[in-house]
C-alpha cells in the first residue's frame, strides 16, 4: 500500500505541473506554446506521470486482491490509474490509424489528468483518514492517561 501511495504522489505532483504549465499559458496569451520550459514542465512530467500510472495500476489491482486493502483511497487510487493507463493506451492507438498526423499525441496529457481527479480524491480521502485517527493533543492525550 506504501508503494501505491507513493505511486500515486509522484504522478499528481507530475501532473500538476502539466496543469499549471498549461494553465498559465492559456491565462497570459491565450494558447499553450512550447518554449524553454516546455520539456521540464510538460514533456518529462508527462513520460513520469504514463509510468507511473502505469506502475500505480499494476500495483493498484495487486493490492486490491488483498481484502484488507479494500477501502475508498486504495480503491479511488487504483480506479484513477487504471482509467489514466487505458486513456493513454486509447490515445496512442488512436494515433497510429492511417490518417493521423502525429498531432494526435498531443492529446496524450489529458486522459493523465482525467485519471488523476480520482487518484488525488484517493490521497485526499487517505490523508483525512490519518489525520483524524492520530490523537489532536498531547497534552490531553497524557492527562487523560493520569
Amino acid at each position: 500500500m506504501r508503494a501505491l501511495v507513493g505511486l500515486s504522489t509522484i504522478s499528481v505532483v507530475c501532473s500538476a505541473s502539466i496543469v499549471l504549465y498549461a494553465a498559465a499559458h492559456l491565462a497570459t496569451t491565450g494558447i499553450i506554446e512550447t518554449g524553454p520550459l516546455f520539456e521540464i514542465m510538460v514533456v518529462l512530467p508527462a513520460v513520469a506521470a504514463v509510468v507511473t500510472s502505469l506502475l500505480g495500476a499494476l500495483v493498484g489491482l495487486g493490492t486490491l486482491i488483498r481484502r484488507s486493502s479494500r477501502n475508498s483511497p486504495f480503491m479511488l487510487m487504483t480506479v484513477g490509474h487504471v482509467a489514466a493507463s487505458a486513456g493513454v493506451a486509447a490515445v496512442v492507438i488512436w494515433s497510429t490509424r492511417a490518417t493521423a498526423s502525429g498531432w494526435d499525441l498531443l492529446l496524450v496529457p489529458a486522459p493523465i489528468l482525467l485519471g488523476q481527479l480520482a487518484v488525488v480524491a484517493g490521497l485526499g480521502v487517505l490523508m483525512f483518514r490519518r489525520r483524524h485517527a492520530r490523537p489532536r493533543n498531547r497534552s490531553a492525550h497524557s492527562e487523560s492517561e493520569d
